[in-house]
């Protein structure tokens, strides 16, 4: 038998295999945006056993956490053009915050009360880790039927900082659920906790992004600077989680930070190009970790007769809650928006709502979800009915748009 540490690279190099794999497949053979081919693979994974097991692989909860998560906040923070986001703050604002408050509350409500989840604490928990949304495929199809600009800035606006506020509301949920002391979580307290974190990131991000932005400015040397980037997605995110900030908030505002100013006056084409490579690279890999690690969890999943509630009747009821949270969030919002402030084309509303697809935040949170306390008896029926919501959103949802957006009439395809 070989050393550990020979196992656990071998593991490594034959994830990274596989994720090429998925890769060329979905290119050359599949014709099947990535993502929705990922969540096959995932499946496919899980079903048939395929791989070893979760334990073997070295993957903690933390891991994922604080490893998966920054550079696939940062890379996405980083291609967001600020001024097309701030003339769209308004909507985007309120999809992201109060619009993801809302949508947990309704889906944990609804995966309470009929999915037979308890304490009410861990249904909300579910509620948040579900309730971001992942634009991937869905700009990817924007951009084929060359869909109005605006409304992919809405789109991917609204993913960028709804995953901030998920993850936000995840962790103070989690601490709460986690609490062996009974002390429980009262509104007040889960407010202030929420400004705190989330004012503190944005403080703290803001100020790392500006120290960075100045060290580039006297830099000219394109890995060098690349190197700083991926320093600051991280270190912004260690610095804010070390003293109870938001972490994902501290790493989305340095990213926009250095998108911005630092790509129109701190770096030149080179690096531009380099750190849009390198870390559309590490989002490729991170993004085939995840979906390949959820497969390798749901083959983890006991007999569903051993577990405490039924998976199956969770998953509807939790794919169903998803929906009616973002129904309810999207029309009651867009209709508010339009009668205040500027008017938009109403078909836009259904595509907000059907393309409100999960993807690598859910999947990432569901496996930092711990196995032990209060979660450990509903851990595995949440995992199933966490990915079949993910699922359902960018296999049919996803498979969809297009036939949607043509019937609508949006785009230079319809």
């Amino acid at each position: 038998m070989g050393h550990p540490i020979e196992h656990a690279v071998g593991i490594y190099i034959g994830l990274l295999l596989l994720a090429c794999v998925v890769g060329i497949f979905s290119k050359l053979i599949s014709h099947l945006p990535y993502t929705i081919f990922l969540t096959l693979v995932g499946l496919f994974v899980g079903i048939f056993h395929i791989g070893p097991s979760i334990r073997e692989t070295g993957f903690s909860h933390e891991l994922i956490f604080f490893v998966f998560l920054p550079p696939l906040l940062f890379q996405g923070a980083f291609h967001m053009e600020l001024n097309r986001l701030l003339k769209h703050i308004a909507p985007i604002a309120c999809f992201a915050v109060p619009g993801v408050i809302v949508s947990t509350l309704l889906v944990g409500g609804l995966v309470g009360w009929l999915g037979g989840i308890t304490p009410l604490l861990a249904a909300l928990l579910f509620g948040a880790l579900i309730s971001p949304t992942d634009p991937i495929s869905v700009l990817a199809l924007f951009k084929k039927a060359d869909a109005p600009e605006d409304l992919r800035v809405l789109v991917e606006g609204e993913s960028l900082f709804n995953d901030a506020t998920g993850v936000v509301l995840f962790t103070i949920l989690l601490e709460a659920v986690m609490d062996t002391h009974g002390g429980g979580l009262s509104l007040g307290t889960a407010v202030f906790e929420f400004v705190k974190v989330s004012a503190g990131g944005l403080l703290l991000g803001g100020g790392l992004g500006l120290l960075a932005f100045v060290i580039l400015r006297r830099l000219d040397d394109h890995l060098l600077e690349n190197a700083i980037c991926l320093a600051l997605a991280y270190g912004a995110f260690w610095l804010a989680e070390v003293l109870h900030l938001s972490g994902v908030i501290a790493t989305v505002m340095a990213g926009l930070l250095i998108g911005n100013q630092g790509r129109r006056l701190a770096m030149n084409e080179k690096t531009i190009d380099t750190v849009e490579t390198f870390f559309a690279s590490i989002d490729f890999l991170l993004n085939s970790f995840l979906f390949i690690l959820i497969g390798l969890e749901l083959r983890e999943i006991p007999d569903f007769h051993e577990i405490a509630v039924n998976p199956w009747r969770l998953l509807i009821i939790a794919v169903a809650a998803m929906l009616i949270g973002r129904a309810v969030v999207v029309y009651t919002f867009y209709w508010s928006l339009n009668r205040v402030g500027r008017r938009r084309p109403q078909s836009w509303k259904h595509i907000l709502f059907w393309g409100g697809l999960r993807g690598s935040i859910p999947i990432a949170l569901l496996l930092h979800l711990p196995g032990e306390g209060a979660l450990a008896e509903f851990r595995p029926a949440l995992i199933v009915a966490g990915f079949g919501c993910v699922f359902f959103s960018l296999v049919i949802q996803g498979l969809t748009m297009n036939p949607l957006m043509k019937r609508l009439g949006i785009g230079s395809q319809a």
